[in-house]
C-alpha cells in the first residue's frame, strides 16, 4: 500500500511537471496563431486595408491613406 501511494505521487508529480513546461513554452504560440488568423481574415474579407509585400508580410494601411 506504501509503495502505491508513492507511485501515486510520483506519477502526479511528473505529469504536473510536463504539463506545466507544456503550458510555458505554448502559451505564446496560440495567441500569435490566433492574431495572424484573425487579422488574415479580416484582410481577406475587406474589413483592413493592407498591401501585400514582396516577402510575404501585411501592410497595413491606415485609413487617411498613409503607410507607416
Amino acid at each position: 500500500m506504501e509503495i502505491d501511494v508513492f507511485i501515486l505521487l510520483k506519477t502526479l508529480f511528473v505529469g504536473g511537471a510536463l504539463v506545466g513546461c507544456g503550458f510555458i513554452l505554448g502559451r505564446d504560440k496560440g495567441i500569435k496563431t490566433g492574431a495572424d488568423k484573425a487579422i488574415d481574415t479580416l484582410c481577406d474579407g475587406g474589413y483592413l486595408r493592407h498591401r501585400k509585400m514582396p516577402d510575404g508580410n501585411t501592410e497595413l494601411i491606415k485609413l487617411n491613406g498613409d503607410v507607416e
